[in-house]
Order: structure tokens, then C-alpha cells, then sequence
């Protein structure tokens, strides 16, 4: 969802509960060291939880592959099933991910595990993790949250779990169940510790052709991908104003947030132009890279021009509200974007006039459709019921629900052989499965995230490229100052961790 993938709305709940972590750090360092042993309407609790808390704190990455967590998938469990005694698994996948009528279905199939489903925010989850009561399946992003679990000791290794799985058949997943592969120091190497329940092209762009037509632009070719200096100067001859009323913009950059730069778009563009702002070890990042200074300064200008809701001209209507409504042309999501231009009253009785563009390139870059999210889950080392655990894990990932989800076109399997169940009825879903199609042989790189510094990345951002839109500071300082209080924050997460 950026996905999903990230489930309606992850990338904006990302940004807002990072700000809230930011006073629960210290708090979850104290108790960890003083008692117990983180897309869309969701909410991404697991965001920057496991960088943020200090549980288990010093336990590095290789460390995680103990005996407790590798058992196997072959083994009994623990007596449960002999003795009649039934466990409850708490997870913190959500209710719009899995139904009560899903849960019933696995209760009756297994009648000896309940599941119990906790709404979680960050603040909650980061002070269980502190004290050693976090949900026994952990929701997550594999793109921002799972380096941090994994440092922090809080992720089992499944490595054996899904060699030895029936129903997860490692040669029958995609590429980017790599994406919650971690080696301490490198994401796609390394141990496996979970896997998305769906993920996207993110950062692909889909078209409301009604909008075109109203600016009397023809549609690009979904055949090849623009650059994104070509996307926002389509956006600006897509912009109609009336004098200082806006008719139509151009481009809504999300979902929910503001049509404005961001730091996991930036992640992007700097993939395409084959920049890597982390140092050695991921012990720092540097921004001071002509890449990066390019972006902000097209984007600043970007946001001056008007071409979508952004700071300055204080619009507040969501992104996907003014797309679907026939008043932004272009909105910056993936593929999973395609589920809810189906489900939408508005939209699904036209759905011809909709239709997706492959994911934009940076000037001279190559080509890359990374996942933003790769919502998914991992299991909680700490978890009294590892073997019921894993089996509702097994299931919800691989059986059924996984099944029902690919149906959706809420977002993409991470099953070769589930890809066949994607929508693929009306033109509006064959276009889009053309494009995407093209589009999953750029899906193996992943944005080069520092697991130090997870989704507080986003806050830091805006907090240095606000001002820009005003005058009130450079490009120059922005990136300085974004720079140096990134530093801070993963030095301090690294001692944190005892690294």
C-alpha cells in the first residue's frame, strides 16, 4: 500500500506517529533498563517502534538467530494441543486486515488458538515493547520498521520456519519478500523475519483522464516512464486556475498528505540517480549530494507554482478527494492505488477514464519501481506461544487471506503464484496490469533506507524544507540542517543499541 503494500494511508501515519515517538524514546530507554525485557486509513503502528525502544537493548543482529527463535515449523506445540489448553495470539494487524468472519474461520480450525486483535499507535507499542508485553505478531513496514526490530532483538528468525512451511514456499516468493531480510548491516541479505501481506510500485502515478481532457492535454505514454522534472512540468499545464481560483491542479503527490516534497520520495529519486546517503555502517547519513539539491529545488518550485493542495495556498482536501472528484490529474500511488479507484462510489462507474503510469525516473537515472511499505508482520521473540504463533503467522500470510487480498487489487501478493488472482476483468484492469506487468522487473531495488534512522526521516524533512516555500531559508541550509539532526538521531540510536 505506498504499498502496501502500506494499507490505506501508512505513509502519512509514518510521518505523524514518528513525531509522537520522538517523546516516547527516552521513556521506553528507561523502562527496558528498569524492568521487562512498532497507505488508507490505517494506522501503521509498528513505524520507528523498533528503532525507537530499547528492549533488549545490546542484542545485535546476529544474535536473533538463537535456538528459541529457529525452531522449527515441524515441531509440536508445546504441549498445547495434547494438554486441550487454548492460547491466545495477540497481533496488531488491524481489523481492516483481517475480518472477524477470517478469524472465525481460523478459530474453528484451530481450536486451540484465539486471536486477539489490539489497536495499537506507536506510543502504545513502543512502551510494550519497553516492558516486555508486545503483541505476539507485530505489524510493521518492512521498508522503515524491520532493520530496527531486528537490532534490537525483537524479531524472530523464520528462516527455518519457511524452509520448512507447506504452505510458505520459498521458491514461490517474489523478490520483495527480501525486503525483511536483514543482515545487521544490509536490507535483502541475511536472515528472513517476516513477510509483507501485500506491497506496491509506490511511487508509480495513475491518470484521471477526465482531467486531461479538461486541460485539453493528451495522455502520456504508459509505455515508457517520464522523469520527474517531465511530471511536474505536465502537472503545471494540467493546472487550471481562474484568476487565484483553482479549478483543477495538476498533481496530488498522495493519498492524504499535501502535493509537497517528502523524504521517502526522495528516498526514490535518489535509487533512480544511484545515490546512497548512508556512510559506512550506516553510522551516518550525508545529504550533501547534488541529487538530493536537485530534488528540493524542483519540488520548492513545485510548491510555488501551485499544482497541487500544498502549504502556501493552505488547501486542506485530501489528495485521493480531489482526484476522484475529477480536480487533480495525477496522484503519486501504486499499484494498490487501483483498489480504491474500483471501490469508489465516484470513480467505479467509469473506470476507463483511470489508468496507471510506470513509476517516474530521476534526469539520467535508471529505471526503479521500489515499494514505499511492504506492510507486513513479524514475530515477536518474546512470544510465550511461538508455535501457535507461527501457525496463525502461516496462515494469514500464505493461506486464505492472502487469497482474499490478492482478489481485492488492494495491493500485490508476495506469491508468484497468487499474481494470476489480481483483477484482470474490465479495460481499466488490463491497462493497469500492463503497465504493471513492465513494471515488476524494476521492483528489486529497495529504497536505501539508514535502520537508524527509520521514518524519523520524514519530520526532519519538513522541518528544514517548510521553510523553502516561504524564502525563508536555501536549499544550501535545508540540506545542511537535515543532515546534521539526521546524524543525531542515529547516533543516538546507536548507543542506544550499544553499537
Amino acid at each position: 500500500m505506498l504499498s502496501t503494500h502500506m494499507i490505506k494511508g501508512e505513509t502519512d501515519h509514518m510521518k505523524k506517529l514518528t513525531l509522537t515517538l520522538s517523546a516516547v524514546t527516552v521513556a521506553a530507554t528507561v523502562l527496558a533498563g528498569c524492568g521487562g525485557g512498532d497507505n488508507g486509513e490505517n494506522s501503521s503502528a509498528g513505524t520507528n517502534a523498533g528503532t525507537n525502544a530499547s528492549a533488549n537493548s545490546g542484542t545485535n543482529a546476529s544474535s536473533n538467530a538463537d535456538s528459541n527463535a529457529n525452531t522449527s515449523a515441524s515441531g509440536n506445540n508445546a504441549g498445547s494441543k495434547a494438554s486441550g489448553e487454548v492460547v491466545t495470539i495477540r497481533t496488531s494487524i488491524t481489523d481492516g486486515e483481517l475480518s472477524k468472519d477470517q478469524i472465525a474461520e481460523f478459530e474453528k480450525d484451530h481450536p486451540n488458538i484465539k486471536i486477539q486483535l489490539e489497536a495499537l499507535d506507536a506510543t502504545k507499542l513502543a512502551a510494550e515493547l519497553a516492558t516486555g508485553d508486545a503483541p505476539d505478531v507485530i505489524r510493521m513496514s518492512g521498508v522503515f520498521d524491520l532493520p530496527g526490530y531486528v537490532i534490537k532483538g525483537i524479531a524472530m528468525d523464520l528462516s527455518d520456519r519457511i524452509a520448512n512451511s507447506s504452505v510458505i514456499k520459498s521458491d514461490d516468493l517474489l523478490p520483495i519478500a527480501d525486503i525483511y531480510r536483514f543482515d545487521g548491516k544490509t536490507v535483502g541479505t541475511g536472515p528472513i523475519y517476516g513477510l509483507p501481506k501485500d506491497w506496491s510500485n509506490d511511487y508509480a502515478i495513475f491518470y484521471n483522464k477526465k482531467a486531461f481532457d479538461a486541460a485539453g492535454v493528451p495522455l502520456p505514454d504508459s509505455s515508457k516512464p517520464m522523469t520527474w522534472p517531465e511530471v511536474i512540468d505536465l502537472a503545471k499545464k494540467l493546472t487550471i486556475k481562474d484568476g487565484k481560483t483553482v479549478k483543477q491542479y495538476g498533481l496530488s503527490a498522495t493519498e492524504w498528505g499535501k502535493t509537497e516534497p517528502n523524504f521517502n520520495n526522495m528516498l526514490q529519486y535518489l535509487l533512480s540517480a544511484g545515490v546512497n546517503m548512508n556512510g559506512d555502517n550506516n553510522g551516518s547519513i550525508d545529504l550533501n549530494k547534488p541529487a538530493a539539491k536537485d530534488y528540493l529545488n524542483m519540488w520548492v518550485q513545485a510548491v510555488k507554482d501551485g499544482i497541487g493542495p500544498n502549504s502556501i495556498n493552505n488547501d486542506q482536501t485530501s489528495g485521493g478527494d480531489l482526484f476522484l472528484s475529477d480536480k487533480a490529474a495525477m496522484i503519486i500511488d501504486g499499484y494498490w492505488y487501483s483498489g480504491a479507484i474500483r471501490s469508489n462510489e465516484k470513480s467505479k462507474t467509469h473506470l476507463d477514464d483511470y489508468g496507471m503510469l510506470p513509476t517516474p525516473t530521476a534526469p539520467g537515472g535508471t529505471r526503479v519501481a521500489p515499494t514505499g511499505g511492504a506492510t507486513g508482520a513479524i514475530i515477536n521473540k518474546e512470544t510465550k506461544h511461538p508455535e501457535e504463533a507461527w501457525t496463525f503467522y502461516e496462515w494469514f500470510f500464505g493461506g486464505k487471506p492472502a487469497d482474499d487480498r490478492a482478489k481485492t487489487g488492494w495491493g500485490l501478493p508476495v506469491f508468484k503464484s497468487k499474481m494470476d488472482l489480481l483483477p484482470k476483468e474490465t479495460a481499466f484492469d488490463k491497462q493497469v496490469n500492463q503497465v504493471l506487468q513492465d513494471e515488476l522487473q524494476y521492483t528489486s531495488q529497495y529504497l536505501q533506507t539508514n535502520p537508524y534512522l527509520s521514518s524519523g526521516g520524514w519530520p526532519i524533512f519538513d522541518k528544514y524544507a517548510a521553510p523553502l516555500y516561504f524564502g525563508k531559508s536555501t536549499v544550501e541550509d535545508a540540506i545542511t540542517g537535515m543532515t546534521k539532526d539526521a546524524n543525531v538521531v542515529i547516533t543516538e540510536a546507536m548507543s542506544a543499541a550499544g553499537q
